[in-house]
């Protein structure tokens, strides 16, 4: 998903419903009552974007899959005075909150297929340990694995920083570098890209395809894993107004709950825009250094999900911005509705927020218009008002295919991923 830049990136994800795990507590009820100086959503002035050139010109709105809680909305939501309650009851229709114990620890997978990858000892010594050995990696010093066949066997070896190999695995052994309060950076394919974080542990595995990197957060220090995940997450901007950070931390958790694993007994998901952006120290350093709104966020909020009325845990989307208008899944990604997750009119509360995405426009030739979707040439285009009841049935387009009239008709994440958009919340002029 995408998310508004942070202090180190952005984005959003999409989650499914399912409990937060076997050892998940009974819901407690918490009421998502309305503060009432916050101002309603909708109702606000958003302006245009410029008219581009082109034959087709595509007015669009916001950046993301358009579907849940905008973080602007948020943002702009809270500015006006709204808390974090009113926040996630307006973007998730028939949602509650409630509280669940999510106690298992939390997987970040870093990389897999990778022919080497680097750990960087940045404040303290790190322990690896295999089946069989440990070794000690100094504090300043940068250790590689990489892939390596010995005798025969294939599998991973550790390599200190003069080059001097201290470990190795065969296949399908772990290697793993336990560094829990000691801040490394984890290269997970060897390249510049990395990863700052303090929790837990490192492992290795090695197979046919690759080096398979993973990052676990265990339990600790009074925190859970989940908390410990939660304050690393570069999802938005530790500077926002603390109600925008409740209702992200709320969101993110929800989220997560979804990714558990069984067979791992841990929630499992990666650390990019496919699940939810995790920067780890980084987030915690700058967030410290802003007063520790982010942290306070998810302490105040601790164990809220947000649950349908079977008290089961919603998928909790949401994305950078909407400009103005949510989209129903129906639109977006076709088949069937989601009760939740219904077209809110946001355009007040985005006003107010400092969404750089809210306008923008692109303008196409109907030539390159009509390759885009298949077609050989194209006489006709639509796409309903957002709001509409219509705009569930998608882009439709008639136009020539080996000379045959033909009409076809688009999600609004297909037509977004052929044109390139920003988004799905567009309109046509």
């Amino acid at each position: 998903m995408r998310r508004p830049r942070s202090i180190a990136l952005t984005v959003l994800g999409t989650a499914l419903a399912v409990l937060a795990g076997p050892t998940a507590a009974h819901a407690a009820s918490v009421p998502m009552a309305a503060k009432k100086s916050c101002p309603s959503a909708g109702g606000g002035t958003l302006g245009k974007a410029s008219v581009p050139k082109g034959a087709v010109k595509i007015y669009g709105h916001g950046w993301g899959h358009g579907m849940g809680m905008s973080q602007y909305g948020a943002q702009g939501a809270a500015k006006l005075g709204c808390d974090y309650k009113t926040i996630l009851k307006t973007y998730y229709y028939d949602a509650s909150l409630a509280k669940k114990t999510l106690n298992a620890p939390v997987v970040l997978k870093l990389a897999s297929g990778a022919t080497k990858s680097k750990l960087e000892a940045e404040t303290g010594t790190v322990r690896w340990a295999s089946s069989t050995r440990s070794v000690v990696q100094p504090m300043g010093s940068t250790w590689t694995v990489s892939r390596k066949t010995i005798n025969g066997q294939p599998g991973i070896a550790l390599f200190d920083q003069a080059g001097k190999r201290r470990m190795f695995v065969q296949n399908a052994g772990v290697m793993s570098a336990a560094h829990t309060g000691k801040v490394v950076n984890v290269y997970p394919y060897g390249g510049s890209s990395a990863l700052s974080t303090r929790y837990d542990t490192a492992r290795y595995i090695g197979s046919g395809s690759g080096i398979s990197v993973t990052e676990t957060i265990m339990a600790s220090g009074g925190y859970s894993a989940v908390q410990k995940y939660l304050m690393g997450l570069g999802e938005v901007p530790v500077s926002w107004p603390i109600e925008a950070l409740k209702a992200q931390s709320v969101a993110a958790r929800t989220y997560l709950s979804s990714k558990y694993s069984a067979a791992a007994n841990a929630y499992v998901l990666s650390s990019g825009t496919a699940d939810q952006v995790y920067r780890g120290y980084d987030v915690e350093a700058t967030d410290a250094a802003n007063g520790g709104d982010w942290r306070k966020a998810v302490i105040a909020t601790d164990r809220q999900v947000i649950v349908d009325g079977a008290g089961r845990t919603i998928e909790a989307l949401y994305s950078s911005s909407m400009g103005g208008f949510t989209e129903n899944r129906e639109y977006v990604w076709g088949k069937y509705e989601i009760s939740y997750l219904k077209g809110v009119d946001d355009s007040r509360w985005d006003a107010a927020s400092d969404n750089p995405y809210r306008n923008w426009s692109v303008g196409l030739t109907k030539a390159a218009f009509a390759k885009k979707f298949g077609f050989d040439s194209v006489s006709s285009y639509s796409v309903a008002a957002r709001g509409s009841a219509k705009r569930l049935s998608g882009v439709k387009i008639t136009g020539q295919v080996d000379g045959q009239k033909v009409t076809k008709t688009f999600t609004g994440a297909d037509a977004r991923y052929r044109l390139g958009l920003k988004s799905p919340g567009f309109t046509f002029g």
